[in-house]
């Protein structure tokens, strides 16, 4: 959140113009949208791994400063956790549960330098006892389709994905998307409709701040709306900023965990972030390559004024796909062919030796 709230906004980058077809039979959505289901069914999480990839693990008994140290060292907002007394993996350490501790210890500074030298189990169970929650996960074999099915269902944005009980990967969506962009035409009717005619994002009354809302209160309404980012809008409603919950770690710093400050007050030394949009009438089609263009995760509709009329995420794209699905239980993992089964074998090890493991 970089901008100087004064004079003009930053400058919003959108879509290239592009004029959609109109939906004259929603009907056949269902019929439209199953080829995609398919690709989704038949492409399993292993075909979407990368060559190479970095997975963050600490463990849990680590301290909490150290862990989101190790976390924000590697330019991710999640680590997942390892319990080296039951030897396994036992959940996920992320950005919320940041926001979560910021927010309990918002006047009581220190009670909260305290708390971030307790080790990670302490505010783990602390947590379990208000709301249990196993590890989420996936099989390799499993598809993209179940993956994402998981994601929705269990109201998160990140997967681990396992091999033999080795973690190999965390899939979520920006890089499924990534993968289905890659390797899925985009040439059919479906993406030649209007978002907002398929109904994909959110609209109407949409939860917002401004450059003098104080970051405690953009965060409480993050947590209490369950959102992941809120439009900035001036005094007048037009769109000048974007402040996201991902932002918190880099934003907290700056602020010395004042969350009175307001990103006002901050917006100085945080680096540059730019404000991507798109409009209702944008065709699904640009909407997926604008979002693969710029990494982002979301954009936020606007009218001809700048004034903000709703939110896309990547999560609606693909919960917009999945709702067609027939089959609600996930399909049976596939059986790996016997030179695969030695692929993930040596991709488990090669994970396992070379996992940054911090506190293992």
């Amino acid at each position: 959140i970089d901008a100087e709230y004064m004079g003009e906004p930053k400058q919003l980058f959108g879509p290239a113009e592009n004029i959609f077809t109109p939906l004259t039979d929603p009907s056949t959505l269902a019929t439209e949208v199953e080829p995609i289901l398919e690709f989704l069914r038949s492409n399993t999480c292993y075909e979407f791994l990368p060559n190479s990839s970095e997975v963050v693990v600490v463990d849990i008994d680590l301290p909490l400063q150290h862990a989101f140290s190790v976390a924000q060292d590697n330019n991710v907002t999640f680590a997942t956790l390892w319990d080296s007394v039951e030897k396994q993996l036992c959940g996920m350490l992320t950005i919320t549960d940041y926001v979560k501790i910021l927010l309990h210890f918002r006047d009581d500074p220190e009670g909260m330098h305290q708390f971030w030298n307790l080790p990670i189990r302490t505010w783990y169970k602390q947590r379990a006892s208000s709301h249990s929650r196993a590890l989420v996960s996936c099989d390799v074999e499993d598809s993209l389709l179940d993956a994402l099915t998981l994601l929705h269902e269990h109201k998160i944005h990140r997967l681990p994905t396992l091999h033999s009980g080795n973690l190999l990967h965390v899939v979520c969506r920006p890089s499924v998307l990534g993968y289905f962009a890659a390797n899925y035409p985009l040439d059919s009717n479906l993406f030649s409709y209007a978002i907002s005619d398929l109904q994909i994002g959110t609209y109407g009354r949409i939860f917002s701040g401004t450059p003098d809302t104080p970051l405690h209160v953009l965060l409480d309404t993050c947590m209490s709306k369950c959102v992941a980012a809120l439009p900035i809008t001036d005094k007048d409603g037009i769109l000048v900023d974007v402040f996201s919950r991902y932002d918190v770690m880099n934003i907290a710093a700056e602020a010395e965990h004042n969350l009175d400050s307001t990103i006002a007050d901050v917006n100085a030394t945080y680096p540059t972030t730019q404000v991507y949009t798109c409009s209702k009438k944008d065709t699904l089609r640009s909407v997926l390559q604008h979002l693969m263009r710029t990494g982002a995760q979301r954009l936020v509709c606007v009218n001809d004024e700048r004034r903000v009329e709703g939110i896309v995420s990547v999560g609606d794209v693909f919960n917009f796909f999945i709702k067609y699905a027939t089959s609600s239980p996930m399909s049976p993992p596939v059986a790996a062919a016997a030179d695969k089964g030695a692929e993930l074998s040596a991709a488990a090890q090669a994970a396992a030796s070379t996992a940054q493991l911090a506190g293992v």
